[in-house]
């Protein structure tokens, strides 16, 4: 529904700028050809023929759908969409075809010096993501990335498709809803539109990424050896503590648990502490050291303390002891971790090499519904990979990829 929004905004914006958008008097361009007769998938390439293209030319999109899903209306549009051109000459314009809308009409409009011009129309597929999906990170021999995408409990027969980039993405963390990713190359914040499998630069000096709700991802940046929040509701800033610098915070998503981000540091002796970010202050605050190679933030639903028959966002640390990874919950107040095997919310077997976790929508007709975690951790036993997503309510698992498929895979992540 975001991009119906921009779409609105950017329809009364060139209202107010005087733009005309009807057909003009005298056409920008003639002996248009229109592909005929095909329905195409978000993200594919289509070619418009014609005589007298301009270099500065651009596509724009009008949409329109008559089978809505989930938050789209049965009947809808979507008007003023700025579209990615991906080549002009003389005689033709390129571009890719939208994505996020429910299968629709799509009207292709040419832009050039205020004046749109109606090229025709093409039909598009369903470009709505409408389950959560399990998606793996894997370096190529060049040093891009591949992103492939799995039913959350799938297997390697059942690998929808790929989704290649030159960049060396990092930290990568999903969006429920919107079909996009965000993630981390070379200190450059990069949204990855899973849909229509194109990639967005949103900002430099970019130092971590993580989920501060189901449709959010943010940024953490640095500026002036603090760290910036960007992307959430309101930007937010902290002092890290005294000897604390951005170079020992580990390079991994953060979580977003007791209304603060959790983070974790590298200490001189080998050891790692919690960082934490409170929301409500401008300080980092420093928990006590942990011995273990990993700490790796997570964030679990449970019943308040005050009020049981609500749920609060709370969280902890996972930390490996021999060949088990602990999921110790965090105190808020001392910042300090459960220490005993008892007070574990989840149990791994093997070291946590990647992790994502989603909330599960409520069953149709549930009156009281409960929030469903479920965490997805890439591990490492005996130099053996798998994927499994774990059910921590019912300290339950399923292992979803074997070793054999994941000897290039870095990362995982969960996204819709």
């Amino acid at each position: 529904m975001w991009k119906i929004t921009i779409g609105v905004l950017l329809c009364a914006l060139l209202a107010g700028c005087g733009l005309k958008v009807e057909h003009p008097a005298e056409e920008l361009v003639t002996e248009v050809e229109m592909p005929a007769g095909e329905r195409f998938t978000p993200g594919d390439e289509v070619t418009v023929r014609a005589v007298g293209f301009e270099a500065a030319d651009e596509i724009w999109f009008d949409i329109a759908w008559t089978d809505g899903t989930e938050d789209f209306a049965p009947n809808g549009t979507a008007r003023g969409l700025r579209g990615t051109v991906t080549g002009r000459t003389d005689t033709s314009i390129s571009f890719l075809v939208p994505g996020h809308y429910p299968p629709a009409t799509v009207s292709v409009l040419l832009f050039r010096n205020g004046v749109f011009q109606t090229l025709g129309t093409i039909r598009t597929d369903d470009g709505v993501r409408h389950e959560i999906s399990l998606h793996t990170l894997s370096e190529t021999p060049g040093g891009g990335t591949i992103v492939a995408r799995y039913p959350m409990y799938g297997s390697a027969d059942l690998r929808d498709e790929e989704f290649p980039t030159d960049l060396t993405l990092e930290c990568v963390v999903g969006r429920f809803g919107p079909g996009t990713a965000c993630g981390i190359a070379d200190g450059q914040l990069v949204e990855l539109d899973l849909v229509t499998r194109q990639t967005e630069i949103q900002g430099e000096g970019c130092l971590l990424t993580g989920a501060v709700s189901e449709s959010t991802v943010a940024g953490l940046f640095v500026r002036d050896d603090r760290l910036c929040l960007s992307g959430g509701s309101l930007p937010r800033a902290w002092q890290l503590p005294e000897g604390v610098t951005v170079d020992r915070i580990v390079r991994q998503p953060f979580a977003f648990a007791f209304n603060a981000l959790l983070l974790a540091v590298r200490n001189d002796d080998g050891t790692l502490s919690p960082l934490v970010l409170p929301l409500s202050g401008t300080r980092a605050l420093l928990g006590p050291a942990v011995e273990s190679k990993t700490l790796l933030p997570y964030w679990m639903m449970k019943p308040a303390t005050d009020n049981p028959s609500q749920w609060e966002r709370v969280g902890g640390y996972a930390v490996l002891h021999d060949d088990l990874t602990w999921f110790q919950p965090l105190d808020p107040t001392t910042l300090e971790l459960a220490p005993t095997l008892g007070e574990a919310d989840l149990l791994v077997e093997g070291r946590v090499l990647s992790m994502t976790q989603c909330m599960l929508p409520a069953e149709a007709g549930d009156a009281d519904p409960q929030p469903a975690v479920r965490i997805g951790v890439l591990t490492d036993t005996d130099g053996r990979h798998e994927v499994w997503v774990y059910d921590p309510q019912r300290a339950s698992g399923s292992l979803v990829l074997g070793d054999v498929d994941l000897f290039a895979v870095r990362g995982i992540f969960f996204a819709r």
